[in-house]
Parts: C-alpha cells; structure tokens; sequence
C-alpha cells in the first residue's frame, strides 16, 4: 500500500475537478445529442457547441475542486482519497461509453 499523499486535500481538489469535469461534459453532450443536427450537416459551426460543454465543464470541475478543498480537513480528504479507486472508474466508465455509444 502506498503512503499517502503530502497534501490530500489538494489531491481530492483534483479528484473531484477531474471527475466533475468527465461527469459533467458528458452529460452535456448527452442533452445536446439530442438536438443538434449531424456533424456533417453544418460546416463551421459544429465547434461552438464544444467549446462552451468545455467551458462549462471546467466551470463545474473548478467549483467542485474549490468546495472540496475548502470544506475537507485532512482526515476526511484521506478517506475520499481511499475510495478512489473505486470512485474514478464508476464515473470514468460510464461516461467514456455513452459518449462513444451516442455520438
């Protein structure tokens, strides 16, 4: 077992960013799949609607890593830190298969 990191609540910060920010962007594109017309049907604008799931997303990742950061002290940050490798692929899975699934 590896020790644990030197700043767990900068690491869970990241964690959450990273998981929110998946999470997130795919479910944006799942709701805008629904709308949008093929990629082929619209030359120049199929990039804006990427750009502002991007933004969003990030948005949402950097206010979930702020909220973690901010509101975990150091044991609590250590037992999120011990649930990630459980925590990552339940969210990394399903979002990597509806996004390849739907496109």
């Amino acid at each position: 077992m590896s020790p644990p990191p030197p700043r767990p609540r900068l690491a869970v910060a990241a964690l959450s960013f990273a998981l929110v920010a998946v999470a997130s962007y795919a479910l944006q594109r799942l709701w805008d799949a629904r709308t949008e017309p093929p990629p082929g049907a619209v030359l120049l604008q199929t990039t804006i609607p990427y750009y502002w799931r991007v933004a969003m997303a990030l948005l949402h990742g950097l206010g979930a890593a702020t909220l973690a950061g901010l509101a975990l002290d150091r044991d609590a940050a250590l037992r999120w830190l011990s649930r990630a490798p459980w925590l990552v692929p339940l969210v990394v899975l399903p979002a990597l298969l509806a996004m390849v699934l739907r496109p």
